[in-house]
């Protein structure tokens, strides 16, 4: 259950970071671009999940990640350049 667990979350993490890509303005895009506080929670996960605590603290480990990649993947979306509110 916790390989399961820790692979969702692990698939979130690289959405996010391609969806971040794909928004960014550089010259030459990179495949993913991460936050450090993306990759901070992507190596703690593994620790929750290794470690001997009841299920459902590895289930709202999980879950609290998978939002944060998911508000991480809306806010790449939904990016607007300031050019863009003053049409």
């Amino acid at each position: 259950m916790a390989a399961i667990l820790f692979l969702v979350a692990i698939l979130g993490l690289l959405l996010a970071g391609r969806t971040q890509a794909q928004a960014a303005d550089y010259g030459s895009k990179p495949l993913f671009c991460f936050r450090v506080w993306q990759l901070g929670l992507a190596l703690a996960l593994p620790v929750v999940c290794a470690a001997d605590v009841p299920m459902i603290a590895k289930v709202i480990a999980v879950a609290a990640t998978a939002s944060a990649f998911s508000f991480s993947v809306h806010r790449a979306r939904h990016s607007h350049d300031l050019d863009d509110l003053h049409f």
